[in-house]
């Protein structure tokens, strides 16, 4: 029999012969099942990629809610479809992958939404938020893999010839938003890694918390030393050297940070000694009071005095430097994301 060259949006491409009624019904079968999934692929690849892009997925809730409807519909049309001369084969193979997309999106993704509030919090939480969008990410990328090999093998079988390429246009994109997710993945766990300790020591600031500023200072320290090593060891991505190039801002920025942050301490322990003087100063009757006593008040409000003047303007340095390091750090991913994950 002679072979029908054919093509599906696996990205094949279809030459129709004349004549060949059951070679066409094959191609239809084939063509069904494979414009389900382009229709369905550019639902999932557009959430999946703003999931990417920065965009909360609790704030996407409507788009995954109507995205598992589309999946469940997919997967009761293609039940619907009748085996090809007996054999369900392909049909099977969507069906299976369609499934698996529904537990990606009803259950994988549900527990994404739950722990995007607690990932902010620490290091490890963080890191085992991005490895769940990691696993997902193969999760779906294994799952895919099963449906060229069934569409060439029913090919074979009913005499429906195809030209490939190297690769699909639906591989082409999972795999490349799997490259990019993980490249961007590492550089935000670096800069993430530092950048806790940062929030802590500012935080500890804010209680005035000593030790905890202490505590925090010398992690930040190591952290942000720690992680600009590790960018030494980083490539660029296609040539793309911003992320790492605005990645290092951000440590640089922190590893002076920690260096500096001892004047709001300074400060902070001269208050701390003003106070306990000046407490100590009040507690006594203006008649007991001494010479003594006046000149160590006054030598202890000085040296306050001087001491808010440094702190005001190392805070307010320290807070326009962060403000900017952070401002180019998101725009920069936000760059790169846009420039690398394909949107749809």
């Amino acid at each position: 029999m002679t072979k029908m060259l054919a093509t599906a949006v696996l990205g094949l491409t279809l030459f129709l012969g004349t004549g060949k009624t059951l070679a066409m019904t094959a191609v239809e079968h084939m063509t069904f099942l494979s414009g389900q999934e382009e229709t369905l692929s550019l639902k999932y690849l557009s959430y999946m990629s703003e999931v990417a892009h920065g965009v909360r997925a609790k704030k996407m809730e409507k788009r995954r809610q109507e995205l598992i409807a589309a999946v469940r519909l997919a997967i009761r049309e293609g039940n619907k479809l009748r085996p090809f001369e007996g054999d369900a084969s392909l049909r099977n193979a969507y069906v299976n992958y369609w499934t698996v997309l529904l537990s990606i999106f009803n259950e994988d993704y549900s527990k994404i939404i739950d722990m995007e509030e607690v990932a902010e919090r620490s290091y490890d939480a963080m890191e085992s938020y991005l490895l769940l969008q990691d696993k997902v990410d193969e999760k779906l990328k294994e799952a895919y893999n099963k449906v060229p090999e069934a569409y060439q093998t029913f090919a074979a079988s009913h005499n429906v010839q195809l030209t490939q390429g190297q690769s699909t246009k639906l591989d082409r994109k999972l795999n490349e938003t799997s490259r990019v997710n993980n490249y961007a993945r590492q550089l935000f766990l670096i800069s993430f890694k530092s950048s806790v300790q940062e929030s802590n020591m500012i935080d500890a600031l804010n209680k005035a918390d000593l030790n905890g500023m202490e505590q925090s200072k010398n992690a930040l320290k190591l952290y942000s030393e720690e992680g600009l090593s590790r960018l030494d060891t980083l490539k660029p991505y296609n040539g793309d050297a911003s992320l790492v190039t605005a990645c290092r801002k951000v440590l640089e920025f922190q590893k002076n940070e920690s260096s500096r942050i001892s004047v709001l301490s300074d400060y902070m322990l001269k208050r701390e000694e003003f106070e306990k003087i000046k407490k100590a100063f009040d507690a006594k009757p203006a008649s007991s009071r001494k010479q003594a006593d006046v000149d160590a008040y006054n030598k202890s409000l000085d040296a306050m005095n001087k001491g808010i003047n440094d702190f005001n303007k190392t805070n307010d340095e320290l807070n326009k430097g962060r403000d900017k390091v952070m401002q180019n750090w998101d725009a920069a991913r936000k760059r790169f994301l846009d420039q690398h994950v394909p949107h749809k």
